[in-house]
């Protein structure tokens, strides 16, 4: 009885390392298996996390993933075959917002590169997002810029406002990018509008409401007789700066089609939106805190 009383504690240990070494193998199973099914970039082997992923799926539907936008770029810069069928739209890319975590198909998104990493393990500098407004704002937080369809040309451009110069009415020459780092609203305008009063006086008070909050109204008047324009905006004391496109070259870049038009442009020179028709300070002041 005593010697079994002995041996019980060497089974007992010998059931431990059985245990011990079943789980190692369990791990390296399940190690295997998130191999075999993609848990590691295509490229460089270097594990996929949720905020980097990018997938690949080609014409017959085979999916090749990636640990970042850079390795995806490089891969299929390297396949001319899969980028070429992908600009034919044969295939397709999802990526993953740097905002909302939301991944989305790459022509929905826009694309820039900082000096901050997206994936330090090689170094990729490029983000992507699929929201206009967040992508500006990290651009003018992190002086980035954009480099639209960084993976195989897909993506969406950010619409940057055209810049111009034109003489105001004291005739000096003004250039929309010298408001650059402010929000603008750029209006176009004319006296042929039975309403232009009404809208000009609209504009001069979101002029003066929200001026210290970053905002500048450029009034941008298109083949109007000058005298007309000049006797106008003193009756109405106008000190916004009113602008002149006597041959409506400016309008046509923008391609204003109805008066009045107006475009609303964040701090980093990108049109937000656009709209036709008067609009008051009232119905400004909250697109200008989305801009914020």
């Amino acid at each position: 009885m005593s010697s079994v009383r002995k041996n019980q504690p060497w089974t007992g240990r010998i059931g431990i390392i059985l245990a011990f070494f079943l789980i190692l193998m369990g791990i390296a199973y399940l190690a295997d298996q998130r191999g075999i099914e993609g848990e590691f970039c295509y490229l460089d082997g270097t594990e996929v996390l949720p905020m980097g992923r990018v997938v690949f799926t080609d014409e017959g539907g085979s999916q090749f993933l990636f640990c970042s936008s850079c390795c995806a770029a490089d891969w299929l810069n390297s396949h001319p075959d899969h980028l070429t069928g992908l600009q034919e739209g044969k295939g397709s890319v999802t990526v993953v917002d740097e905002v909302s975590g939301r991944e989305i198909d790459a022509t929905l998104g826009y694309w820039v590169e900082s000096d901050q990493f997206s994936r330090r393990e090689n170094r990729c500098r490029v983000h992507v997002f699929g929201d206009k407004q967040q992508a500006s704002a990290y651009l003018r937080r992190h002086k980035g810029k954009e480099v639209a369809g960084f993976i195989a040309g897909l993506g969406r451009r950010l619409s940057w406002a055209e810049d111009f110069s034109l003489g105001d009415l004291e005739d000096r020459s003004r250039k929309l990018s010298e408001f650059r780092g402010r929000i603008v609203f750029l209006r176009f305008w004319s006296l042929q509008n039975p309403f232009v009063e009404t809208d000009l006086k609209n504009l001069q008070e979101a002029h003066d409401r929200f001026a210290d909050q970053g905002l500048s109204v450029v009034a941008v008047n298109v083949e109007d007789n000058r005298e007309d324009v000049a006797a106008l905006a003193k009756r109405l004391n106008l000190t916004l700066p009113v602008l002149l496109d006597s041959s409506g070259r400016v309008a046509d870049t923008y391609q204003v089609t109805g008066f009045p038009t107006g475009f609303l442009i964040d701090q980093s020179g990108i049109v937000d939106s656009s709209s036709i028709g008067e609009i008051s300070a009232d119905l400004l002041e909250p697109f200008l805190y989305s801009l914020k």
